[in-house]
């Protein structure tokens, strides 16, 4: 096998002379690290751009003025929580 960096010597020359029980411990932390650490934070990453791909971009002709004298003029009043407080 060729290594491909000096890491990769250096990890290898640790681990050589270990007990085989302990190097299976090592593969299980290795495969834990690339299944639930690097692929889940590449995940997260696409996860977000895919979210925000298929929110579009807001498309509105009106002014800001306007946008926002629509907001308040849909608002309805409500007593709802006069009880509450």
């Amino acid at each position: 096998m060729q290594t491909k960096t000096k890491q990769e010597v250096e990890i290898l020359k640790e681990i050589r002379n270990l007990p085989e029980m302990v190097q299976e411990k090592i593969l299980k932390m290795i495969h834990f690290f690339r299944s639930e650490i690097i692929i889940s934070e590449s995940l997260e990453e696409t996860a977000t751009e895919d979210f925000l791909s298929a929110c579009g971009t807001w498309e509105d002709k009106r002014s800001i003025d306007e946008q926002i004298n629509d907001i308040y003029s849909s608002r309805k009043s409500t007593n709802r929580t006069e009880k509450v407080f």
